[in-house]
Formats: structure tokens, C-alpha cells, sequence
């Protein structure tokens, strides 16, 4: 890591994750850092996936983005039943109240109309869920108000909030959790729910994505 004086493009940004802190360069740069590999970036209508920055940083990366957007690996995905599981980390949102979180039955998503279903939270201590066919969004159940879900409150800079998802899709249900809550669910007939899984991750957010994973859930 670099951190001499005579590097004016390079500034020092804290980004605490799992209470250490993790001290990592983040240089301005023309074109946006390449996603991590085997990733694949895709904005809502109107946008370029050049306006979101991913950067690798172990644990995990990092995302700011322009536009909305989804970003996937497309060998990650979730068929019958499966947990969803992630764990990411807001930087100060300002007072925006835009959302963050996980979709999965995603399909078609290079296509001009893909579908998928997602799942959010935001600043404000709310969760959502939605699904996306082609440029139409549905919501399936709006947002709602939970105690497990963190509120963010500014602090000094650097300062982040922690945030856990789980969504599970389990017989004829999908559910979302936060932490050991579950704060909402919906009938898996209304949402996609097989397919791809990755991360969406609304306007102008400042996020670091610390763990993704999905795997099938034991059938009893």
C-alpha cells in the first residue's frame, strides 16, 4: 500500500468491517476498477455500468454506485429450496433513503427484459421486497419498518453500519431475515425465486460487500 504524499491521486479511506479496521487506497481513476473476476455489472435504463466502481478488498470489495444496478456471477444460483446469506456494510448515505440488498431467481439478465426478485434494506431501518420483469418493478410487499434492522446514524468519517441478510426460499415461501429476524415474506407464486443470485445495490450508495453466499437448505 502506498500512502506517500507524492501520489496526490491516491486518498486513505477507513472502512471498518467486523470491528477492525481496514485501511485501503482508493484511487481516482478514468474508467471504473474492473468488478471482481467472473462478475458482471448491469445498470437500470438510462445508466452505464462504467458509472459503478467495484474494488477488490479483501475482506470481500468495495461498491459505489451511479445508477442502480445488480452485480452477479452468474454460476451463483439458487434452485429449490436455498439460503441466501450477506453481509455488507453502508458508508453514510447522506440523507438519502435508497436501498441495498440481495435479488435471486434472476434470469435473462444480460436480455433486454430480465427478471428477478430482491430484497432491501435501507437507511432508515426498512426492508422491501420487489420483482423485476424487463423495465417494470413490482412490489410485493412495500417497505416496512423493523427493530433488527440498523438505523444508520452518522458519525466521524469513515463511519459504517453492518448489515446482515438472509433471504430463504422453502417450500411455497421466500423470507428475509436480518440477523436472527425475520422481517418479511411473501409467497414464492408472487416473486422469482429459482435461478441466479447476486447483489443490488441502488443509487449513489458507498457500500462494502464483506460475504456472499448461497447454498441449499436440507430437505426434511
Amino acid at each position: 500500500m502506498h500512502t506517500s504524499s507524492k501520489i496526490p491521486d491516491r486518498v486513505l479511506r477507513a472502512v471498518c468491517v467486523s470491528g477492525a479496521m481496514l485501511i485501503a487506497a482508493a484511487q481516482t481513476m478514468a474508467q471504473s476498477p474492473a468488478p471482481p473476476a467472473g462478475w458482471t455489472t448491469r445498470v437500470d435504463g438510462g445508466g452505464s455500468a462504467s458509472e459503478v466502481k467495484t474494488e477488490a478488498m479483501k475482506p470481500g470489495f468495495h461498491v459505489t454506485t451511479g445508477p442502480a444496478a445488480i452485480l452477479f456471477d452468474s454460476t451463483m444460483r439458487g434452485t429449490g429450496d436455498w439460503r441466501l446469506e450477506a453481509t455488507i456494510h453502508l458508508f453514510d448515505p447522506g440523507a438519502r433513503a435508497e436501498g441495498f440488498g440481495v435479488f435471486f431467481g434472476g434470469r435473462d439478465l444480460n436480455s433486454a427484459a430480465p427478471t428477478y426478485g430482491y430484497a432491501l434494506l435501507r437507511r432508515d431501518g426498512k426492508a422491501i421486497l420487489k420483482a423485476r420483469n424487463g423495465a417494470a418493478a413490482r412490489t410485493v410487499r412495500d417497505w416496512t419498518a423493523n427493530a433488527a434492522i440498523p438505523v444508520f446514524k452518522a458519525g466521524p468519517a469513515g463511519t459504517s453500519v453492518k448489515y446482515q441478510l438472509v433471504v430463504e426460499a422453502k417450500g411455497d415461501r421466500v423470507s428475509l431475515w436480518v440477523g436472527p429476524t425475520q422481517v418479511l415474506d411473501a409467497p414464492r407464486s408472487e416473486m422469482p425465486a429459482d435461478g441466479i443470485v447476486g447483489l443490488r445495490i441502488n443509487h449513489a450508495l458507498n457500500v462494502h460487500v464483506e460475504r456472499l453466499t448461497v447454498s441449499p437448505l436440507a430437505r426434511r
